[in-house]
C-alpha cells in the first residue's frame, strides 16, 4: 500500500476513486468536499437541498464519471452529524470504506480526511482513526492491500497533523509493506496486521441527474 499526503487540489487529483465524507449539519457541504461540489456546479450541495441524500451515518453513494474533475468513480459516505463525529465513527467509516473498495475492486483512491481542520476532533487522531479503519478493512483481503495507492489531499496547513496521524498509525502497524510519501518525509516503509469487522449498510440515491449506482459487498 502507497499512502501520499499531498495538497492537490480537485482539479489536480488523477484517480480512479474519489472517497469524500459528508455531514448531515453542514448544507452546503465544506471543506475538501465543499471544493470538489464548486468544481462539479453544486451537484452534492443540490442533491442534499432536494432531499436526495441526507449524510446519515454510513450512507453511501456512488457517481460513475462526474463532469469536470479527473476521476471516474466518486465515493460519498455519510458521517452523521460533524457536532457528533467521534473517532470511533471515523474508524468504522474508514472500515465500511474498504469494505466496499473492495467489493468494487477500486486500488487507486484519493480520500481528504473529512472535517480536517474543523470540528470537535484533532486532525492526527482524525487521521489515524479512518486510516485504521481501512486497514482492519482490509483484514477481509489482506492480499489486496499491497497494491492499493491512497493519496490523502489537503490544505498546506493539515499537512504536518496529517503525516503526524498517518505516524501514529504506523505505530501499531504490522504485517504488509506500506509506502508514506510526504512534503516533510519522501518515502517510509512500514507494516501493517489486519483485523476484522463486520457491517451491512445499503446504497441509494440519485444526485443532480447523475446515475448513482449500488456498490457490492
Amino acid at each position: 500500500m502507497k499512502i501520499k499526503i499531498t495538497t492537490a487540489s480537485p482539479d489536480a487529483l488523477n484517480h480512479d476513486t474519489l472517497i469524500l465524507g459528508f455531514f448531515s449539519d453542514e448544507r452546503p457541504p465544506r471543506g475538501y468536499c465543499g471544493l470538489v461540489d464548486w468544481r462539479l456546479n453544486g451537484m452534492i450541495s443540490n442533491a442534499i437541498a432536494g432531499g436526495r441524500i441526507s449524510g446519515i451515518f454510513l450512507e453511501k453513494l456512488a457517481c460513475a464519471f462526474p463532469e469536470r474533475i479527473r476521476v471516474s468513480r466518486l465515493l460519498m459516505f455519510g458521517l452523521g452529524a460533524l457536532s457528533e463525529l467521534t473517532y470511533d465513527k471515523l474508524y468504522n467509516a474508514g472500515y465500511e470504506i474498504a469494505r466496499t473498495i473492495i467489493g468494487i475492486g477500486a486500488t487507486d483512491l484519493a480520500l481528504p480526511v473529512p472535517a480536517a481542520g474543523r470540528g470537535p476532533l484533532n486532525l492526527d487522531g482524525m487521521t489515524e482513526a479512518l486510516l485504521t479503519g481501512i486497514f482492519d478493512g482490509f483484514g477481509r483481503a489482506p492480499e489486496k492491500l499491497p497494491t492499493v495507492i491512497l493519496e490523502i489531499p489537503g490544505e498546506p496547513d493539515h499537512t504536518r497533523d496529517t503525516r503526524r496521524g498517518v505516524d501514529l498509525f504506523r505505530q501499531h502497524a504490522g504485517g504488509a509493506d506500506i509506502e508514506i510519501h510526504s512534503p516533510e518525509d519522501r518515502t517510509a516503509d512500514i507494516t501493517d496486521t489486519p483485523g476484522d469487522k463486520d457491517s451491512d449498510k445499503k446504497i441509494s440515491g440519485v444526485m443532480h441527474g447523475q446515475k448513482v449506482q449500488p456498490v457490492g459487498d
